[in-house]
């Protein structure tokens, strides 16, 4: 049922390529990503990482995905969509319930905005350059201070520039030695991976959490989405 609220990768942007994957720790994940069209011709890409694990982080990331979705259709400014969601989560999940996110907007030149509120680090690989850029959260997480602002930043994606969004469980995934995988692997997937494409960063990621747990059982969801400007 979770993975059928799940969007279809297909957003109908014939200038990006998507690729994104989410693997629950249990049974449901409190992990979430979403795709929107907006009116303005822009869409929207979110990623989420509500805290806890089973089914109340899964019941409380349907509430967000749900609440996103209905806001940006009445609202195009994502500050005001979050702040909105933000006081809905602050009034009606419990106290100790909260949701990371890294959101963004992007039109068909590759320009946008993006808000990362408590998000770990999303990365920007530049095509013409090879260098990876980050993107640090400089925003509170939501549902746990109803005073919380939420002010977007720019964003550009050249022809061939990828994003790379993910959960803080890929990250920390963890080998039979209680190794985690980490930022470093992560970036050296990215950076080997990146003048292939979205599909060349997308199957490296797979095969690298992959081989490095070897079928360990996880603690943490592993999401991720990689976005490419294709042309």
């Amino acid at each position: 049922m979770q993975q059928s609220i799940l969007p279809e990768i297909i957003i109908g942007r014939e200038e990006f390529e998507i690729a994104a994957s989410m693997e629950p720790a249990r049974q449901v994940s409190g992990d979430f990503y979403d795709f929107l069209p907006l009116p303005s011709g822009e869409w929207m890409g979110v990623l989420a990482d509500v805290s806890g694990k089973g089914m109340p982080a899964a019941l409380l990331s349907s509430m967000v995905l749900g609440a996103l979705s209905m806001e940006f259709r009445s609202r195009p400014q994502p500050r005001e969509v979050l702040s909105r969601v933000n006081q809905l989560l602050c009034e009606k999940s419990l106290p100790f319930q909260f949701v990371t996110l890294f959101l963004f907007l992007l039109s068909a030149d590759g320009g946008g905005q993006f808000i990362s509120a408590g998000h770990n680090a999303a990365y920007l690989f530049r095509s013409a350059t090879g260098l990876i850029e980050e993107l640090l959260p400089d925003a509170h997480f939501l549902g746990m201070f109803d005073f919380a602002c939420y002010e977007s930043r720019a964003l550009q994606l050249g022809q061939g520039d990828i994003l790379v969004v993910y959960s803080d469980g890929l990250t920390d995934a963890q080998n039979s030695r209680e190794e985690m995988f980490g930022e470093k692997k992560l970036l050296e997937i990215i950076r080997q991976q990146g003048k292939l494409g979205s599909q060349a960063v997308e199957q490296g990621i797979l095969k690298g959490i992959e081989d490095f747990t070897q079928g360990m059982p996880q603690n943490d969801d592993v999401t991720f989405m990689v976005v490419e400007k294709c042309q």
